[in-house]
């Protein structure tokens, strides 16, 4: 049977409810991407661009 050659680290005390307090702020500030119509028209025309030169 093989023997590990490290532990798996485990976060205690004051670093693991840091840790945590930064996981709860992160996920309540998770951001969204929001595209406007004119992004994704001038994204269209790109893709018709690069389509036209790709043979």
């Amino acid at each position: 049977m093989a023997i590990p050659v490290r532990g798996i680290p485990v976060l205690e005390g004051e670093v693991a409810e840091r840790f945590e307090r930064e996981r709860k702020k992160a996920e309540r500030e998770r951001g969204t991407i929001k595209f406007s119509q004119e992004t994704i028209d001038s994204f269209k025309k790109i893709m018709e661009k690069s389509r036209k030169n790709f043979i």
